[in-house]
């Protein structure tokens, strides 16, 4: 089952925003770019979190904690998985009071031991983060803008990016780091024959064509984008299609 979600460019017209997301059209070049602002990584509660207890602790202590809750977490998981592969190791009598018993306390230690590492490793990816290699400090380094996710779609190229916004509140230095992404992306030919090729602006029948090659993204999901535009006052529209399960 597939649901059409269509991004409208009246004529003259060449972006379009759309569930948090801005389409550019570049006609004369066939370039359509798609980005979207997404959240700081931290935010001012976290912030101050992590001043706090790096104040109070150090950051190499926070640093040994996160180490030592990895390595909790580890051996809970070794535990776990001895517990269930081994129970031979158990006499008849106490297999199956030690081994629920076991088990239990095995998966309960691997919660508490994995939120605490994820608790103290996202302290010490904002020390790291926020340390200005120029000026020697810690906490002055942070994000002067929303980080950016862009998509550009060529004839015959498809690449994604993520940018993010640093600078030093101590110093001034900039940095803005401009990543390649990994993408699942193939063409697909496009529809000659359109069954619905009315323009919708305009209304002028036989006049709405699909005028490149199909975006395919992410295998498994097959989500598709389709450009169409009008031949006779210039209308373009995006769609975009996405196969979903049937329940």
């Amino acid at each position: 089952m597939t649901k059409d979600k269509r991004i409208r460019f009246p004529s003259g017209s060449y972006q379009a925003f759309y569930e948090g997301i801005s389409y550019k059209i570049d006609p004369e070049n066939d370039i359509v770019e798609m980005t979207q602002r997404l959240n700081p990584r931290y935010n001012s509660e976290s912030r101050e979190e992590a001043v706090n207890l790096a104040n109070k602790l150090g950051v190499e202590k926070i640093q040994k904690r996160a180490r030592l809750f990895l390595i909790f977490l580890l051996l809970s998981i070794l535990l776990f998985l001895f517990l269930v592969f081994f129970p031979a190791y158990f006499s008849a009598k106490s297999e199956s009071f030690f081994l629920s018993a076991g088990r239990f306390v095995a998966i309960v230690s691997e919660v508490v031991f994995l939120y605490m590492f994820g608790y103290y490793r996202s302290i010490v990816n904002y020390c790291t983060d926020s340390y200005c290699e120029r000026c020697n400090k810690h906490f002055v380094f942070e994000e002067f803008e929303a980080p950016l996710v862009k998509e550009v779609s060529k004839i015959d190229a498809y690449s994604k990016t993520f940018t993010q916004y640093w600078h030093c509140r101590n110093c001034g230095h900039k940095d803005i780091k401009v990543q390649p992404q990994p993408i699942d992306h193939r063409h697909e030919k496009r529809q000659v024959n359109l069954e619905d090729d009315i323009c919708e602006e305009c209304g002028k029948e036989h006049a709405l064509e699909e005028y490149r090659n199909i975006d395919v993204l992410n295998y498994a999901l097959k989500k598709k984008i389709r450009y169409f535009k009008c031949i006779n006052c210039g209308y373009h529209e995006i769609r975009l299609n996405k196969r979903l399960k049937i329940i």
